[in-house]
């Protein structure tokens, strides 16, 4: 995720916290410190998530394995937050819990000076208290127990075992757990049933969840266009959604695989088109949809992201007030419009999960009742991305887009705006090259000019006159 390299003369140790090879072995030295009855060995370090604010603070997101002296293995998430010359941690620390429910051994709160780190080891989140509970298994049997039927289940089957594995961690905003678990009924009968779990820092689960199962009871999702994973419940205790399980890949990861150059011909673009155009006409009008981004907040976040990506690229600030400012002044014209429909609010390539020639739709955090082009956008902006972030040659991303949007446009009985296209697409390279810098993507950071193209290139589309 990132080059090992990043300097800033605030937070002196950010070279070496973000090199996961020395952060192994210094984590194992510091573990074993904290927990000298465990021997604790540390045999993996991977960085799962980065955030770096030049001269002001970094937390890092690291994920460990390894295992203590009797061979038993852990898998561990550690939040480390790093802030300019530690200012913040004293404070904290003073007040730290010294037991958290799911923690186990692990201090939920911890200092580690040298490296001007305060650590916080899952599942402690003070805004999500109850992720602890998630991951103790009697407490997950019950609930399974009690929502049997959700399951398809009949009330006489029991849950015998239950298996929780890590997915992924934002630290105080969402979590995602993947469970096995296995129930027995008459006559012997046993079965293994997966499923996924999202928790989140508000109630917003519940929303999710009473939008998600309306648009899976839409004709949509029963013609094999729209496959999107069924909600199984919602703990509302706990703000967590249930879904079930669908086994496929990461589309970006199997088209790593296969190469994105071979995009254009896999058939995949008209796919993803049919999709996203046949949840844009879902209709659910018994349940209440939030209104979905403004233009307003695309501006509000594209002169925030060019104060950010000047932070560390100051030479180019200029360059960057100016695409916001052409954005703001385009935004009266650009939400001109009367299109309005049920939008994913986050459709991009890393939402897609693939099984041969399948494909599936997640991550509904966002649907909304909004502009189309919003999800059009976004995902034109994951694929013209990859360009920057993985140095892939333009001609076949050119192409594979120019071939999801004639195949969306035919899908549609709306016009398709191809400046409001484009007006929403420079927000979101914004926002992308952002991301790039805070994470210190090596190859993004190395093609960051060709970044800058693509935003003069379809700045000049958003202003052409209609």
């Amino acid at each position: 995720m990132t080059n090992g390299t990043i300097h800033d003369h605030k937070l002196p140790q950010l070279q070496q916290a973000t090199d996961t090879k020395i952060m192994a072995a210094a984590f194992e030295d510091y573990f074993r410190n904290q927990y000298p009855s465990r021997g604790l060995k540390v045999n993996d370090c991977q960085i799962s998530r980065l955030q770096h604010r030049p001269g002001k603070e970094c937390n890092i997101t690291y994920r460990l394995s390894g295992h203590d002296r009797d061979r038993r293995s852990y898998d561990q998430w550690i939040f480390a937050k790093m802030s300019a010359n530690g200012e913040n941690h004293k404070a904290v620390l003073k007040e730290k819990p010294l037991q958290w429910p799911g923690c186990d051994f692990w201090k939920p709160v911890s200092a580690w000076q040298e490296m001007n780190m305060e650590l916080h080891a899952f599942p402690y989140d003070v805004k999500m208290p109850y992720l602890g509970q998630l991951l103790e298994p009697e407490f997950v049997k019950r609930q399974i127990e009690e929502r049997l039927p959700n399951f398809g289940l009949s009330r006489e089957w029991t849950c015998r075992e239950v298996t929780c594995h890590k997915i992924k961690y934002m630290p105080t905003r969402r979590c995602v757990l993947r469970y096995e678990f296995v129930v027995a009924g008459a006559v012997n009968q046993q079965r293994q049933i997966v499923f996924y779990s999202k928790t989140y820092n508000s109630a917003n689960s519940r929303y999710v969840y009473d939008v998600l199962s309306a648009v899976c009871a839409s004709p949509a999702c029963n013609n094999g266009v729209l496959n999107i994973p069924a909600p199984i419940a919602n703990l509302d205790t706990a703000n967590t959604l249930w879904q079930q399980a669908w086994q496929g890949t990461k589309f970006g990861s199997v088209m790593r695989e296969r190469g994105w150059v071979s995009l254009p011909h896999s058939g995949f673009m008209p796919k993803i088109a049919a999709m996203l155009a046949a949840l844009h006409q879902v209709e659910i009008p018994h349940v209440p949809l939030a209104g979905g981004p403004a233009p307003a907040k695309a501006i509000e976040n594209a002169y925030g992201d060019a104060d950010d990506i000047a932070a560390f690229l100051p030479e180019k600030q200029a360059v960057l007030t100016a695409a916001a400012k052409t954005l703001a002044e385009l935004a009266p014209e650009i939400a001109n419009h009367s299109t309005v429909a049920t939008i994913h609010g986050s459709f991009k390539v890393a939402q897609l999960l693939c099984r041969e020639a399948e494909l599936a739709l997640v991550d509904f955090d966002s649907i909304s009742r909004g502009d189309p082009l919003y999800d059009v956008a976004e995902f034109f902006a994951s694929i013209l991305y990859l360009i920057v972030s993985d140095g892939i040659p333009a001609p076949p991303i050119r192409e594979s887009l120019e071939s999801f949007w004639a195949e969306y446009q035919q899908r549609v009985s709306w016009h398709c705006d191809r400046r409001r296209l484009a007006w929403y697409l420079v927000a979101f390279l914004l926002g992308k090259m952002h991301s790039s810098l805070k994470r210190s993507e090596v190859k993004a950071l190395a093609n960051m000019p060709l970044a800058f193209d693509l935003i003069a290139e379809w700045l000049e589309v958003a202003k052409r006159k209609a």
